[in-house]
C-alpha cells in the first residue's frame, strides 16, 4: 500500500465510538477490545483495542486526528464479566479507552500538525491506524528522497521508517537510554550513517566501545603508550598549552593568596622566553632576582597578544623553577643610600618563596606523573591531537576520526578537563568558520560525564561548559553534536532545550523521565509512562518537526560497538 492511497477509515479497522470529550483527551467505547486474538487484514495484524496502540478519529471535515490509547478499564459494573468462570449468558463487558491526543492530518492537503484543527465529538468513529498512515504523518511535512533508514514501527514489521539526516544532524541530536536498552547501537548506526551521506564526525569515545568502526574510520589513542615495536596505534597527546589558564589552575590546584599570583607570573614569564629566548638564564628560566625591569617589562609589552593568545606555548618543564624564580621582592634596595630602587627587582621574598614550596611539588609531581604524559610529557612519537584533528576536517576523503581516551587518567579530573578543552578548540574552529562547507558532527558517548559538571577544588573551580555552547550556537557554524547518555538527569535543560531529536530508549528512572518531558515539548507524562517497558533495541523518537513520538525498532548497525576488552577470558564466561 503506497502513502499515497492509505485510507485512514476502513470498516476492518473500526475500534468504537468517542463517548467524551476534554482538552487532554477523549475517552471511547471498545465494544470488540475483549476478544481473545487479533484479527488479520490486507496483511496487517489488526486489534481491537490495547494500550499503546495508535489511532485515528473520523471527523465531519477531511482531517483525521491522531492519538495513542493511554487506558483501557471496564465500569465497575462490568469488571466481573471478563472472568471465564461465569456463565454465558451474563451481560457483555464494555471496555472504555483513554485517548491522548497527539495531532492531526488534513486528508486534502497531506500536511500533519501538532495541533487539533477539528476537536472530536461524542459519536465520532474510532479506528486503529494504519501503520503506514501513522509513518506518512510523521514525515508529511518532511519529504526527502535522503532518508536514514532507522527500522519499523513497533508492532508493525512492514511498516519501514527512514527520516532525512537534517532531521538528525541539522539541530543536534541526543540519544537517551539505561544499560542495556541499545543506546550504543543506536548511537553506532547514527556515525554510520554520517559516513554514508558524506559527512563528518568526530567521535568521542571515552570506553573504547567505538573500536568495531575498524578502517571505516581514523583511530587516534589520546593517554596510553605503545606497548612494544609492534603497536600500530596512532597515539596523540593534548599539550598543556591547549589548556586555559584555570584549566592548569584545577590540575595543579594553587592555594589562594600567593601561589595563585605567582602560578599566574611564572607561565606568562615562561610564554614570553619562548618567544625571546635571549631572556633565558643558563638554566632556560627568567631570572628577575637584582634584574633590571625594564627590558623584561618591555618585551611584556610588545608580545602582549601572543602571550595572551589561545594555546601559546611554553616550556612546562621550567614551570617548578619559574614559580620560585617569580618569589622576589618588588624593589631592589640601594646599599649605600638604604633606599628602594624601582628599576629593579629585589631578592628572594624568603616568605613567599617558603609558601610556594609545596606548589613547586605538585607541579612537578604532576609534570613526571605517567597518568599524566599525555598532556604534560608526551612521547615522541605521540602528535598533537588539535593538529590531527585540523588535518582530518581539511581532507574532503576522511570521514569519521574516533578519539579513544579510555586509557586517559581521571586522576585530577583530566579526562573532564581535556574532553571540555577539546569542545572549546572545536567551537572555536567553527567560529573561524571552517565547517561551513561540510558541516562537522560531534559524538560525544556517555555526555553526562563532560556537561554541567565543575571540577577542581573550590579555589580552583572550572565549570565544564564547552560542549553547552556548542549545543547552543554552533548549529549556526555548522557544527552540532550527538549527545548519548544513560543519565538525562545530569545533562543540563538548556542543553536538551537545544535538541531537535531525540532517540529515547528504555529509561526507568523517574527524574530521567521527567527532564524528557521538559525537553522534548512533544513527550507528555502519559506517553513517557510507556519508557521502562521499552524492549531492548526499541526507541522513541521524538522530533521537533514530528507530531508525534514515534515509537520503533531499530536495525541493529552494521558494526555493533564493543568494548575491546576480551571478556570471554573474565570470570564472567568461565
Amino acid at each position: 500500500m503506497s502513502e499515497a492511497t492509505v485510507y485512514p477509515f476502513e470498516n476492518a479497522r473500526y475500534l468504537g465510538t468517542v463517548s467524551r470529550v476534554s482538552p487532554l483527551g477523549v475517552q471511547v467505547n471498545l465494544p470488540f477490545a475483549t476478544e481473545a486474538a487479533p484479527a488479520q487484514y490486507a496483511g496487517n495484524r489488526v486489534t481491537r483495542g490495547q494500550v499503546g496502540e495508535f489511532v485515528v478519529i473520523e471527523t465531519f471535515t477531511s482531517v483525521a486526528i491522531i492519538g495513542r490509547i493511554t487506558e483501557i478499564r471496564l465500569p465497575e459494573r462490568d469488571r466481573l464479566s471478563v472472568e471465564p468462570e461465569r456463565d454465558e449468558s451474563e451481560a457483555q463487558a464494555n471496555p472504555i479507552g483513554v485517548i491522548r491526543l497527539l495531532g492531526s492530518v488534513d486528508l486534502q492537503s497531506v500536511q500533519s500538525s501538532r495541533g487539533i484543527s477539528d476537536v472530536p465529538r461524542i459519536g465520532d468513529y474510532v479506528y486503529l491506524a494504519h501503520p503506514d498512515f501513522i509513518r506518512l504523518a510523521i514525515v508529511a511535512a518532511k519529504a526527502s528522497k535522503d532518508t536514514i533508514a532507522l527500522g519499523h514501527l513497533s508492532g508493525a514489521p512492514e511498516s519501514r521508517v527512514a527520516l532525512p539526516p537534517a532531521a538528525f544532524f541539522g539541530r543536534h541530536c541526543a540519544v537517551l537510554g539505561s544499560t542495556g536498552g541499545g543506546k550504543s547501537w543506536s548511537t553506532m548506526k547514527l556515525i554510520e550513517a554520517i559516513a554514508v551521506c558524506n559527512g563528518k564526525a568526530i567521535v568521542i569515545d571515552p570506553t573504547g566501545e567505538y573500536q568495531t568502526l575498524g578502517e571505516h574510520a581514523e583511530h587516534v589513542f589520546l593517554g596510553g603508550s605503545r606497548k612494544g615495536e609492534g603497536d600500530k596505534r596512532r597515539f596523540v597527546s593534548f599539550p598543556h598549552h591547549h589548556l586555559s589558564e584555570i584549566d592548569l589552575f584545577a590540575i595543579l590546584q594553587p592555594s589562594p593568596g600567593v601561589q595563585v599570583p605567582k602560578l599566574r607570573d611564572a607561565i606568562a614569564s615562561l610564554k614570553l622566553l619562548h618567544l625571546r629566548d635571549d631572556l633565558a638564564d643558563e638554566n632556560g628560566c627568567l631570572t628577575k632576582e637584582l634584574q633590571l625591569k625594564k627590558p623584561i617589562l618591555q618585551a611584556f609589552v610588545d608580545h602582549d597578544a601572543e602571550i595572551h593568545a589561545a594555546s601559546a606555548p611554553f616550556n612546562v618543564k621550567k614551570l617548578n623553577q619559574q614559580i620560585l624564580k617569580e618569589c622576589v621582592e618588588p624593589n631592589a634596595y640601594d646599599q649605600q643610600s638604604r633606599r628602594p630602587d624601582p628599576k629593579r627587582w629585589g631578592k628572594v621574598h624568603e616568605t613567599s618563596h617558603s609558601n610556594c614550596v609545596t606548589l613547586f611539588m605538585r607541579v612537578t609531581s604532576s609534570v613526571k606523573a605517567s597518568t599524566l604524559s599525555a598532556i604534560f610529557n608526551p612521547s615522541d612519537y605521540m602528535e598533537d591531537l588539535t593538529t590531527v584533528i585540523k588535518t582530518f576536517t581539511d581532507d574532503p576523503a576522511k570521514r569519521i576520526l574516533r578519539v579513544s581516551m579510555e586509557n586517559l587518567s581521571f586522576e585530577n579530573n583530566t579526562r573532564e578537563l581535556v574532553v571540555n578543552a577539546v569542545g572549546r578548540f572545536l567551537l572555536a574552529s567553527a567560529r573561524d568558520d571552517h565547517y561551513q562547507k561540510t558541516p562537522l558532527v560531534v559524538v560525544l558517548d556517555e555526555a553526562h560525564q563532560f556537561l554541567a559538571k565543575s571540577v577542581g577544588d573550590e579555589n580552583n573551580r572550572v565549570y565544564l561548559d564547552a560542549f553547552g555552547l556548542i549545543a547552543k550556537e554552533g548549529r549556526k557554524y555548522g557544527l552540532t553534536c550527538v549527545l548519548a547518555t544513560q543519565r538525562p538527569r545530569d545533562i543540563p535543560e538548556d542543553v536538551l532545550s537545544q535538541v531537535g531529536m531525540f532517540l529515547v530508549h528504555r529509561l526507568i528512572n523517574e527524574r530521567d523521565q521527567a527532564v524528557v518531558v521538559n525537553a522534548s515539548g512533544a513527550l507528555d507524562v502519559s506517553t513517557a509512562a510507556f519508557l521502562p517497558n521499552l524492549r531492548d533495541g526499541e526507541a522513541i523518537i521524538i522530533g521537533t518537526n514530528s507530531i508525534m513520538p514515534l515509537p520503533v525498532i531499530m536495525d541493529p548497525p552494521e558494526r555493533p560497538p564493543k568494548l575491546s576488552a576480551n571478556e570471554e577470558a573474565t570470570w564472567l564466561k568461565s
